[in-house]
């Protein structure tokens, strides 16, 4: 997969989202990489601003905040992520709801991509990560983590809706582009993706 480069003169901007273990982080960094893209990962700046505040790790703040100071976290990297989209050219945004945000205030976009993937294939690609031999505990391990990413789609869902009144089940109606990639490797994403974007023009052919 050979990269492309942008032409400087013109404005690119990219936005990738997905639920967790849909993938979105490696295809955003694949795509950033193909298109010599600069990526911007909004739970990056979430992290640095929960860290700011005095907490630990990401865990422990979800552990010990609320839900108010948790949508102030979610507004200040928004704003700061539209700042930087006002200010920079090719850029290639990673975030779950910015898709959505760039619909709403009618911020231009070269391609709104999202990438879905099951349940049940999200849980087993965190399994994957964790270095856990025994059978049984791989098998518990796997519910734990399944229960985990639906009370997390489940908050995000509530949170999105109450700060922009976004239905975050429904990425057709912000995104240009919805992928499934539960029966895709990385590289057949980032393919049919390059495909989409071609096929619907939102790149000039390679």
């Amino acid at each position: 997969m050979e990269g492309k480069r942008m032409d400087k003169r013109k404005r690119f901007l990219i936005v990738v989202g997905g639920p967790g273990g849909s993938g979105a982080s490696t295809i955003s960094e694949m795509l950033a990489s193909h298109f010599n893209l600069k990526r911007v990962y909004a739970g990056s700046l979430f992290r640095k601003a929960v860290e700011q505040r005095g907490y630990e790790d990401f865990e422990s703040f979800f552990k010990k905040s609320n839900e108010d100071e948790l949508m102030k976290i979610d507004m200040e990297v928004d704003r700061g992520l539209i700042d930087m989209v006002n200010n920079e050219n090719n850029l290639l945004i990673e975030s779950k709801i910015f898709s959505a945000i760039a619909s709403i205030k009618n911020i231009p976009c070269t391609a709104k991509i999202w990438i879905n993937a099951s349940l049940h294939r999200r849980a087993l690609r965190h399994l994957e990560n964790e270095d856990i031999k025994s059978f049984f505990k791989r098998f518990f391990r796997y519910f734990k983590i399944r229960r985990d990413l639906r009370k997390r789609w489940e908050m995000d869902n509530m949170r999105y809706k109450k700060l922009y009144g976004v239905d975050y089940s429904k990425p057709n109606v912000y995104n240009d582009i919805v992928i499934d990639s539960s029966k895709l490797n990385e590289e057949e994403t980032v393919n049919l993706i390059l495909k989409r974007l071609r096929d619907g023009r939102y790149i000039e052919k390679e």
